[in-house]
């Protein structure tokens, strides 16, 4: 029996939508994405309203959106509408910065994922493959900080600093005037 090629395309392929401005749909990622052997993109839009008749007649199983549309529409209205139309739909949101609260808003709004609009695109095929199978994806340079530990204290400039319980000393200060000593200290 002959051995079937590598680069063949399997019989069900993943089907992607692409909406944004003309960076996103200019047919470069949808050229860049199709190279995948199992990623076909089904449509490429740039306003909130197409995003979502696209998903619904073209069956798309993810949707890749900008975080602004070009019509002025945020993706997380896009993506409310979009998954009432097609429930099924697994909608990433390319942002171009870290806002606060946005990767939050977004998986509330039902996003599976929140990426880097610039990021590699290996980070966006992985995201989709990830988000199929239920997965939540967030880029970490989108991600909110996590909270600070116990025993933290959170600087202006949001550097950790670590107590010392000891009023007005550095924490610099604690841990070098206890060298030497076992459990107590010499005030004298």
């Amino acid at each position: 029996m002959e051995e079937m090629p590598r680069d063949h395309r399997p019989a069900v392929s993943v089907r992607i939508l692409l909406a944004g401005d003309r960076g996103t749909t200019s047919g470069g990622l949808a050229l860049l994405l199709g190279l995948e052997p199992d990623f076909t993109v089904v449509a490429e839009v740039d306003r909130g309203s197409e995003a979502v008749l696209a998903a619904r007649d073209r069956y798309a199983d993810v949707a890749v959106l900008d975080a602004v549309l070009a019509d002025g529409e945020d993706a997380l209205d896009t993506t409310v509408r979009l998954l009432a139309e097609r429930p099924d739909c697994r909608v990433l949101i390319l942002a171009g910065s870290a806002r606060p609260g946005y990767p939050e808003r977004a998986l509330a709004a039902g996003a599976a994922g929140l990426l880097v609009k610039d990021g590699p695109l290996d980070d966006l095929v992985q995201a989709v493959r990830r988000s199929l199978t239920g997965e939540k994806v967030i880029d970490p340079a989108l991600a909110p900080p996590p909270p600070p530990s116990a025993g933290t204290a959170r600087t202006p400039r949001g550097r950790g600093t670590r107590r010392t319980g000891r009023a007005g000393k550095s924490p610099a200060a604690g841990p070098a005037n206890t060298a030497g000593t076992t459990g107590t200290t010499n005030d004298a």
